[in-house]
């Protein structure tokens, strides 16, 4: 075995450093592969020649609206965009390869700009959320719908990542 990476694990196993450390420590000497370290200031350092995904679409845009109808309106009148599908409670606007989202935001939520939706070659939930939360663990991954994961940007905006296909 290498020996930082023995003496990591030494360190660990003696309670004289975190898991975190550990991990953050086995990434800083290549055992994460393509995974990123984190920098002095607790940031994720990416890799940037070998990307976490092929990330080939931005899938959509979603808005929190006060009023579906109104919103409707005003970006039919602005753009000419087709209804994708609607309710009362959302609309979606088709655009060639993406859509734009109107929805009612949920409780507790304000009218606003709420998160975009990237389109991932080969993607796979269970395998991204995985990835995700050792790449980049304070980014809060999560998964939704079985099938949509998300995380927060270092600014706390939510991004989406789903299949390249999602709601075509």
């Amino acid at each position: 075995m290498h020996p930082e990476i023995e003496g990591l694990v030494e360190l660990y196993d003696r309670g004289r450093i975190t898991r975190r450390q550990l991990l953050q420590g086995l990434l800083a000497v290549g055992v994460g592969g393509r995974l990123g370290v984190r920098g002095s200031n607790g940031a994720a350092n990416l890799n940037q020649a070998e990307p976490l995904f092929q990330t080939r679409t931005l899938n959509h845009v979603t808005l929190n609206v006060s009023n579906v109808a109104r919103s409707k309106a005003f970006y039919q009148g602005l753009t000419g965009l087709p209804v994708r599908d609607e309710d009362k409670t959302f609309c979606e606007f088709r655009l060639e390869g993406s859509f734009l989202g109107l929805y009612t935001p949920a409780v507790g939520r304000r009218p606003g700009f709420d998160h975009f939706c990237f389109g991932v070659e080969q993607y796979d939930a269970l395998k991204a959320l995985a990835k995700l939360k050792v790449a980049v663990p304070d980014a809060q991954p999560t998964l939704e719908s079985g099938d949509q994961v998300y995380v927060r940007d270092p600014d706390g905006v939510r991004v989406q990542f789903a299949d390249v296909r999602y709601k075509r």
